[in-house]
């Protein structure tokens, strides 16, 4: 919710673009969650080339965070060079790939967006269509599964956080199983009080969704697949990965909610 520094967002031209987003329930109109930031297209290029990018990055794609990673990956390799990306050669960002998965370390996940950001500018926007360097690049998750926190260390976590204003938004991302840009694009918009819901909007992939759950429902009891919708996630095996499964099935994930939330310091 902090401002940005390097790409303020223009109050007027994001009310205009936000618009009114109707619910899924009821007649209740809500305003479109979170601000809009500066588009890549706004940005003062450093080269023409990196214009023409971001030109094509809004044409191809819908999500504003895909425009900006992208962007971003190639302004990374500019910045190395010292250069226009548009006049490296192949074996140049080859060495480039090098640099970032052995010396720096980067994880799969971005080495592979670092690819495809650049294979659009490289092949689709310069046309370099010979380049075989990309069918070279092998980046694959590794297996290991996140650290999780039990209830008890999370009620412990909360207690040491003072102010309210911190401790808040925090137990919301855990009690509704939020991601931080999620929580960070909530307004007062998004919350039905009298329905008990909250509304996530642009969630991962772009969906919205209403109520997710704090993964520890599981454990007191509800349904694994009634989580995985909550939580947005596409696979169930996504799900299995965060949740330690009981036998217990069928309860009221309200109720469930609430009993969790009771055990937190307020």
């Amino acid at each position: 919710m902090k401002p940005s520094n390097s790409h303020p967002t223009d109050s007027s031209e994001a009310t205009t673009r936000a618009g009114v987003r109707q619910a899924n329930s009821g007649s209740i109109r809500r305003p479109d969650a979170g601000r809009r930031g500066r588009d890549p297209l706004d940005y003062q290029h450093r080269h023409a080339s990196l214009g023409d990018f971001a030109r094509l990055l809004v044409l191809r794609y819908d999500l504003s965070r895909t425009w900006h990673s992208y962007y971003r990956q190639m302004r990374l390799i500019s910045d190395h060079f010292g250069c226009d990306p548009a006049t490296l050669s192949e074996e140049q960002l080859r060495d480039y790939i090098l640099h970032v998965k052995t010396r720096k370390q980067w994880k799969p996940k971005t080495i592979r967006q670092a690819a495809a950001a650049a294979r659009m500018f490289y092949v689709d926007q310069l046309g370099h269509s010979s380049w075989t360097v990309f069918s070279q690049i092998r980046a694959r998750d590794e297996e290991h599964l996140p650290a999780m926190l039990t209830r008890p260390e999370v009620i412990a976590l909360l207690r040491h956080i003072r102010l309210r204003r911190y401790r808040t938004p925090i137990k919301l991302i855990y009690c509704c199983g939020l991601r931080l840009s999620e929580c960070l694009n909530l307004t007062v918009h998004d919350i039905d009080g009298d329905g008990g819901k909250l509304w996530v909007r642009g969630g991962k992939g772009g969906k919205d969704r209403m109520v997710p759950i704090a993964t520890h429902l599981v454990e007191a009891g509800a349904s694994i697949h009634t989580v995985k919708d909550l939580l947005g996630h596409r696979a169930i095996e996504t799900t299995m990965i965060y949740l330690h499964l009981t036998h217990r099935s069928r309860q009221d994930c309200r109720e469930l909610v609430e009993r969790l939330c009771l055990e937190l310091p307020r």
